[in-house]
């Protein structure tokens, strides 16, 4: 079996748990490139595809994310007897603690009293969190632990997820726990909302200008997902013109916008300068990045390697419908 992967220092790691001679790796990256080596290969592990490449593997099997959001994965052009996966909920816990980070931050104006600090002058008062309200859009793995810590703030929990009759795993028990339909709901009574859902075709641009309305003007945004649940464009009017209390943000508009091969012009992250409001903390997709590595997503892909050898299934599989 051929396994085909992109990103070369996992390469390195994937080979210590299978034989050598079955992973190939780029020496570029280049597309060009990438079709040669895709055209006998069954399984690819990738951050990210493009069609073309995508195209190339005729004898694909299993196209396997190595990470949680698949956004960037071609599924327009992924034969119906190809499998796709992801290494969602194997290591949520870093990245929720970066989202809770971003809420103290924003509640307690760490940014701005160490500015002022720096500047000789004083700054606005910060926020209580205890009885106030965390309204989470999108409790999977990371929302769940995102909610578990606010709540030892004394926050109210209140949660969104595709099918709220399942209720939630562990011992958490929200104050409320809704569907899609509870979305208005879930904005009207949030003080902050913590975006953790992932990027689909139903969650593109599910922000924008009416929802902020329904929003309080004290209330604030943290997004960890994906930039585009958000239109940009109403996000920094509602922040600029004072109809939101601020925002934190590890994610960016223009994809890819620090990889030359994918944004050859270097366009800025948005056309909208949200770095620039003094209401706004922006972080570059990195907020849950720690110091102790983790192999839970590593053994993750070594299972579904395995598991196409055999014939079966791969675990965390990712619906190609859905596309989450």
């Amino acid at each position: 079996m051929k396994i085909l992967v992109i990103n070369p220092r996992l390469a390195d790691r994937i080979r210590a748990h299978l034989p050598e001679d079955e992973v190939v790796s780029p020496k570029v990256g280049t597309d060009e490139e990438l079709i040669e080596l895709a055209r006998d290969v069954e399984v690819i592990l990738a951050v990210r595809l493009s069609p073309e490449v995508a195209e190339a593997a005729s004898r694909l099997k299993l196209l396997q994310k190595t990470g949680a959001g698949v956004d960037d994965l071609p599924f327009d052009v992924l034969g119906e007897d190809v499998w796709v996966a992801n290494t969602s909920g194997s290591n949520p816990v870093p990245l929720a603690e970066g989202a809770v980070a971003l809420v103290l931050a924003l509640a307690k104006r760490v940014v701005q009293r160490n500015r002022g600090f720096r500047e000789g002058r004083d700054s606005a008062r910060g926020v209580l969190l205890k009885g106030k309200k965390a309204g989470i859009l999108g409790m999977g793995s990371i929302g769940f632990e995102v909610a578990k810590r606010l709540k030892a703030f004394e926050m109210d929990i209140l949660g969104l997820v595709r099918h709220p009759e399942g209720g939630v795993e562990g011992d958490l028990e929200p104050e409320f726990l809704g569907g899609p339909g509870d979305l208005d709901h879930l904005l009207r009574e949030s003080d902050f909302l913590v975006v953790t859902v992932p990027l689909t075709p139903e969650t593109r641009g599910m922000l924008g200008e009416r929802e902020f309305g329904l929003m309080k003007p004290t209330a604030y945004v943290v997004n960890v997902a994906r930039a585009a649940i958000i239109q940009d464009g109403p996000l920094y009017r509602a922040l600029s013109e004072g109809r939101l209390a601020g925002a934190a943000l590890d994610v960016w508009w223009q994809p890819h916008f620090w990889d030359p091969l994918w944004n050859t012009e270097g366009r800025d992250a948005s056309e909208y300068p949200l770095w620039e409001l003094p209401n706004v903390i922006c972080t570059p997709h990195n907020i849950g990045f720690v110091d102790v590595s983790s192999d839970a997503g590593l053994k993750v892909m070594v299972e579904n390697v395995n598991r196409i050898r055999e014939g079966r299934p791969p675990v965390n599989q990712v619906d190609k419908d859905l596309r989450y």
